[in-house]
Formats: C-alpha cells, sequence, structure tokens
C-alpha cells in the first residue's frame, strides 16, 4: 500500500546512491589521462590494447599489470558513469512529474481534503491508504475479545476516544495515537501459536475478507494473550501489537512478562517487526517523547 509520497521517497533515495556511483566513477577516470582500452578474445584468451590520444593502437603485455588495471578501471568506471548519469536524469524527470499539483493527483492528500462529514458517510475504496484503515478499524466489532470497551474494576481510565483502558500510561498511549490518526484496537485476543485456516475467512460488513479463523482458538481460553494494543500502519498496510510494560521494577510483574514474551517469539514474532514495546517503572514514568518516537518510526 505504497503511496506517491512513499515512492517519491524512495526515487530521491536512489538518485542519491546514483550520485555516489557517479563520484566514485568519476575519481577512477582522471587519473588516466584520455588513453582507452581496447581488447579481444583470441582462442579464449584476452589480449589488450592501449589507443592512445593520437589515435595509435599499442599492445599491451599480459604482464604489465599496472597498465592493464588502471585502463580496465577507466573502462569500466567510464560506461558506469555514463549509466549512472542517465538513469539520475530519468528519474529526476519522474519525480518532477509526481510532484506536480500534488493536492489533486495524490489519492491521500485528496482523500484528506474531503470533509470528515462527507466521508463518515461514504463507502471509501479499500485500496487508498484511508478507505483500507477504516476496513481495519470497522473490524473491531468482529474481533475477537475478552471483554467490551467498557468500564469496570480493572479498566477504570477513559481514553478520548471512549475507550476505558487500565492505567494512566495506556490512556497516554491512546490519546497520541488517536491523535495522530493512527487505527488501534485495545486488548485483541491473541494466541502465537495459534494455526490460520485460510479456508474458513472472516468478512466485515462489506464482504470484505478481513482476516481468517484460527484453529482451537478461543477469546477466553486461559493461554490466550491480551496485547495492550493493536495498531495500524497506514501507509503500508503493516499491523503491529503494542505492548507496554508499566511496572519493571516489579519481580513477579516482569516474570510472568517474560514468560508471556516468551511464547510471542516462539511463535515467530519478532520485536520491531511484529511487535513494539514501551516500558517504565516507578522511578522512570512513560514519556510522550518515547510514545511518539516509538509513532514516528513505525506508524507513520
Amino acid at each position: 500500500k505504497m503511496n506517491k509520497s512513499e515512492i517519491i521517497k524512495i526515487l530521491e533515495e536512489t538518485v542519491g546512491y546514483l550520485e555516489k556511483i557517479i563520484n566514485a566513477a568519476t575519481s577512477f577516470l582522471s587519473p588516466y589521462g584520455k588513453e582507452q582500452l581496447n581488447f579481444k578474445m583470441q582462442k579464449g584468451n584476452p589480449e589488450f590494447f592501449r589507443r592512445t590520444e593520437k589515435g595509435k593502437q599499442e599492445y599491451i603485455r599480459l604482464s604489465d599489470d599496472k597498465t592493464i588495471k588502471e585502463l580496465s578501471s577507466r573502462y569500466y568506471n567510464k560506461r558506469l558513469r555514463s549509466a549512472a548519469l542517465k538513469e539520475k536524469k530519468q528519474i529526476e524527470r519522474c519525480i518532477s512529474i509526481l510532484k506536480q499539483n500534488p493536492e489533486i493527483s495524490d489519492i491521500d492528500k485528496v482523500s484528506e481534503r474531503i470533509p470528515k462529514a462527507v466521508k463518515a458517510n461514504a463507502v471509501l475504496a479499500e485500496l487508498t491508504s484511508e478507505g483500507y484503515a477504516r476496513i481495519w478499524q470497522e473490524g473491531n466489532s468482529i474481533v475477537k475479545k475478552r471483554r467490551t470497551q467498557k468500564k469496570d474494576d480493572y479498566h477504570k481510565f477513559e481514553t478520548n476516544r471512549g475507550d476505558y483502558v487500565g492505567s494512566k500510561s495506556e490512556v497516554i498511549i491512546a490519546d497520541r495515537l488517536f491523535a495522530r490518526g493512527i487505527p488501534y484496537h485495545y486488548e485483541v485476543a491473541f494466541t502465537p501459536e495459534a494455526v490460520i485456516d485460510e479456508s474458513r475467512p472472516v468478512f466485515d460488513e462489506f464482504g470484505t475478507i478481513i482476516g481468517f479463523e484460527a484453529l482451537g482458538f478461543s477469546p477466553r481460553a486461559a493461554d490466550t494473550l491480551h496485547p495492550d494494543f493493536y495498531v495500524l500502519n497506514k501507509r503500508t498496510g503493516k499491523a503491529y501489537f503494542w505492548e507496554h510494560l508499566g511496572r519493571m521494577d516489579n519481580n513477579e510483574y516482569c516474570r510472568k512478562n517474560f514468560n508471556r514474551f516468551m511464547r510471542i517469539l516462539d511463535a515467530g514474532f519478532v520485536i520491531g517487526e511484529d511487535l513494539l514495546v514501551t516500558h517504565e517503572d516507578s522511578q522512570n514514568p512513560l514519556k510522550t517523547e518515547d510514545i511518539d518516537r516509538t509513532i514516528e518510526r513505525y506508524l507513520i
């Protein structure tokens, strides 16, 4: 789900890479003057010739390693530099075209400018970032959970979105996600060892497949995990679990969470690729800049 801004970024990075090639190749050209290398294969063996500035061609003995290496380097880098210059020019032309009139030609920018009241009543195209995010978020009604988002003895703290969560730190995380427009679910049921049955799709209200049933999975089973947040990068379509460890100076808390994390990691999930983690203790409370840093790195 790559948008135009991401494509431009990749192309600009490619231009930077090509410039490094051009500069490196140029540095190899200057020491060797204007002499050129010619070569041919004779009975399976290479023969090297030097063409001087006056156009005279001279045979180079294979024992003259220094001259062969210098002229071979010039031959190689001259052609590499020429190709890199052409490719750089082509890509820069593409970037120039892509940057024209972004407000009317960039799908996500156009979507952002449509009034919220209109979008709230519209069925959005799934292939736009915002359309996919809407479908992902509305899947909240059928995501398997152990509870509704109502206040209870444990979930006492209300977020700006109206969810009730288990700690003030979770409120801060939820509110930062909400303020940045990051779709999230709170405490979805999750069994890392579950086997996904792709013959049993789960549909949303529009008939779109948003997941598959898991064999032998129950949201209320004793061994089912409930990660704090399940979050979505709208730009890439990548979803992550986000766990906040709030009592790192409590030994029993750390032991229980270590066992949970080992289950997740043993199932093939990777911290930083599938699982995001923040933490705090009584002496080092969670900071909003830590939350924003995680959001910026993985979710924007």
